[in-house]
């Protein structure tokens, strides 16, 4: 009888984060297809909100009892402090990795067979700990933290990551890095930038896609999603959407200045996620809706559900998920040129691949595409056809495949 491989999964953050929401993925689908995975998180708020729904499949929290809880919160102090007295960009994500708990102290760590890290933040995994590791490590990359200097995403922190402190720490990762790491990216776009970076040359990137569970959505007639969302409007529905879509690197203002050159009067604009002001949103100039954060699935599948066009503008993001979803729900996607989105939505087949990152060609691909879904609409399962690849069953059996190798 084959023996059953167990797997630590590692990954920070809350339950509404995209990293965990992808880990847990895995982790649940591994767990169905006899895989012995333990997922294991650093927030309290989790197992307080999602006791129910998630304890049961094997999910540990390294800051349970009250010494942990309180070493956890001085760590997670003083990474917001250091991150203070350098930064000047708090609402983006940030993680020195100096200060945490010790991985291979962990009974759960004894146990594995390989580590599979998912997404570290603050205070919650020491880096140095994982130079001890005597294990396989899957490491697989879903923002740019594993090969920067602190940075999740380079472009928020652009003159930080050409400074002394991020060449300080990109050093230390490339000493702790040995020949147990086996780097996994979710798309090709952070693949090569992978490649491309000082700390991660000299390994081999792999690559299996991001998972999506299918389960969570379900395709809605248009007006059926309109009357769940309270939507009362005959114009076509922009969509727009993602956790802070006001972050730079996810290209909000090139978005605002292209709406602002379409005929208005024409759209209706649907968005959600968390804005961190409310200014923009006053000043956009069309009507709209605002359905702010979304973590319901059922609303999330009405709102991909009710709108003609979904616009991803993001110019630098690993693999988000909201553009495959909307995808599966049969809406086709606008995207930029030379991104992971642009890797699986193809030009005037199945979205609007735009070339160049301005308004003016923004808008063109917005109004080319709301013109092709009135007129002459995609078929939902072209849009449909490229997302089935991300199905989290199909997923869970590369890694299962990689897992065995390395064992």
């Amino acid at each position: 009888m084959k023996k059953k491989i167990k797997v630590l999964q590692i990954v920070g953050g809350n339950y509404s984060n995209g990293a965990f929401q992808g880990a847990n993925i895995l982790h649940k689908t591994l767990i169905n297809q006899g895989v012995e995975s333990v997922l294991l998180n650093d927030t309290c708020s989790i197992k307080k909100q999602y006791n129910i729904k998630i304890m049961s499949n094997n999910v540990v929290f390294i800051i349970d009892g009250f010494f942990k809880k309180i070493l956890s919160k001085i760590f997670i102090y003083i990474e917001k402090f250091l991150k203070s007295i350098f930064l000047h960009t708090p609402r983006e994500t940030f993680t020195i990795g100096l200060l945490g708990f010790d991985i291979t102290k962990l009974d759960e760590y004894k146990k594995a067979d390989i580590i599979h890290i998912h997404w570290l933040s603050e205070g919650f995994i020491n880096i140095k700990s994982l130079s001890k590791v005597n294990k396989p490590i899957v490491w697989t990359m879903r923002d740019m933290w594993a090969f920067t200097g602190g940075s999740h995403y380079q472009m928020d922190f652009q003159k930080y990551e050409q400074g002394h402190i991020s060449k300080f720490l990109k050093k230390l990762k490339k000493k702790y890095y040995n020949q147990n790491f086996n780097f996994v990216s979710v798309s090709k776009w952070l693949k090569n930038e992978a490649e491309n970076s000082i700390v991660l040359k000299s390994f081999n990137i792999y690559h299996i896609d991001n998972n999506i569970d299918f389960n969570d959505f379900n395709f809605l007639q248009k007006e059926d999603a309109k009357k769940i969302l309270n939507i009362d409007t005959n114009k076509q529905i922009i969509l727009y959407g993602a956790q802070n879509p006001q972050s730079k690197r996810k290209g909000w203002q090139i978005f605002l200045n292209a709406i602002k050159k379409i005929d208005n009067k024409k759209y209706f604009l649907l968005i959600f996620g968390n804005f961190w002001s409310q200014k923009d949103l006053n000043d956009i100039g069309i009507e709209f809706k605002s359905l702010g954060f979304i973590q319901n699935k059922d609303l999330l599948s009405a709102a991909y559900s009710s709108a003609d066009i979904f616009v991803a503008t993001s110019i630098e993001d690993a693999w988000p998920k909201t553009f495959a979803e909307c995808m599966y729900c049969g809406t086709p996607v606008v995207c930029f040129d030379k991104t992971s989105i642009s890797e699986i939505v193809k030009h005037k087949l199945n979205g609007y691949v735009v070339r160049n990152l301005d308004p003016n060609s923004l808008s063109e691909g917005i109004e080319w595409l709301l013109y092709k879904m009135k007129n002459d609409p995609i078929k939902k399962d072209v849009i449909r056809s490229e997302i089935l690849n991300f199905d989290s069953k199909k997923i869970a059996k590369k890694y299962i495949k990689f897992y065995e190798d390395l064992v």
